[in-house]
């Protein structure tokens, strides 16, 4: 009930964030509807787009100054509009299709823009997410790779059945039903593959960093260090006796190097596609860099608080992944 709540409160602090993209989206359907036979329509929803997009900028601000973390997102925002601007063809040709005026060629063009989307929109994203080492903002990368995946995937659907239109709406438009119902059926499928995905990738995750936490827990302890100490500020480290404290000390190290390398394929798998190229890594290529640093200093360092910075970072990958543990995914 508390989070069903939260929701609440935040649907109505920022309901009117709503506007800016709806305002878009009418003034570029209201641009297409332009020269045709529906032009009086056009011009109204040109105007009002604009108008309800002016509106929408003051809550806009406020929702970004609210947490920082939120302004470096332009590029993400700047790649929403652009989304936004590309889909204004597809989304006129589908009106026309339930007016019953739209055309083979408002078929082939919707579907060109569709196809486009398809093909550059993951490309896009891996330049828009901010590639910056700050963990806190891993939930948020997450989730947009999942997001914007299911919407190229569904891009992709619409292309192909814009086609199909093209091709057969005049000389067979019975079976085109039947070919909806599939394509529909397809996109349910492949946006429950690409979120179970994410929700694996997080889960193996959060296992392999619980894994290099105990390694290291353990590589302190032969250090003579006690790990449930770590904030009292009387500890001091236990003196190193007995024969083959230096035998020990070297397999714990390699067992911590072991763990980190098993997490750092975690770390380089795209969270929502397969292929590397069209997907975007759990964590950028810096981020990892950095992380890797932190744990190998904390590994080979005499001092056992040196492991602290990993452990910081280790922390806040488990409070990302914390939220999208599925061992059933």
């Amino acid at each position: 009930m508390t989070l069903w709540r939260r929701s609440i409160d935040r649907m109505r602090a920022h309901w009117k964030l709503a506007w800016v993209p709806l305002g878009f989206s009418a003034t570029l359907y209201g641009n297409s509807l332009y020269g045709t036979s529906h032009q009086r329509l056009g011009l109204v929803l040109f105007l009002g787009g604009w108008v309800l997009t002016v509106c929408g900028m003051p809550a806009l601000k406020r929702f970004v100054d609210e947490n920082p973390l939120r302004e470096e997102n332009e590029k993400v925002a700047l790649l929403g509009l652009v989304l936004l601007s590309v889909m204004g063809k597809p989304v006129s040709t589908v009106a026309k299709a339930v007016w019953g005026v739209a055309q083979p060629g408002d078929y082939r063009t919707a579907a060109t823009s569709l196809g486009l989307i398809y093909f550059v929109l993951p490309l896009a994203v891996r330049w828009a997410v901010p590639k910056g080492s700050d963990l806190r903002r891993l939930p948020n990368r997450i989730q947009q790779a999942a997001i914007f995946r299911t919407l190229a995937n569904a891009a992709g659907i619409g292309a192909v059945a814009m086609f199909l239109s093209a091709r057969f709406v005049v000389a067979y438009p019975a079976p085109l039903i039947s070919t909806a119902l599939t394509l529909m059926v397809a996109m349910a499928v492949v946006t429950h593959k690409t979120f179970a995905r994410a929700r694996k990738l997080c889960t193996q995750t959060h296992i392999d960093v619980q894994n290099l936490l105990r390694d290291m827990d353990d590589l302190d302890d032969a250090k003579g260090y006690d790990p449930a100490a770590r904030k009292l500020s009387n500890w001091r480290p236990r003196p190193r006796t007995g024969q083959g404290r230096g035998d020990k000390h070297a397999d714990k190290r390699m067992a911590a190097r072991r763990s980190w390398d098993v997490l750092k394929l975690d770390l380089c798998t795209t969270v929502d596609s397969g292929y590397r190229l069209f997907g975007l890594p759990f964590l950028a290529d810096d981020a990892i860099a950095d992380l890797e640093r932190k744990v190998l200093v904390g590994i080979e360092a005499a001092e056992s608080d040196a492991t602290d910075p990993a452990r910081d970072d280790l922390h806040a990958i488990l409070n990302a992944c914390v939220g999208r543990i599925d061992v059933l995914a």
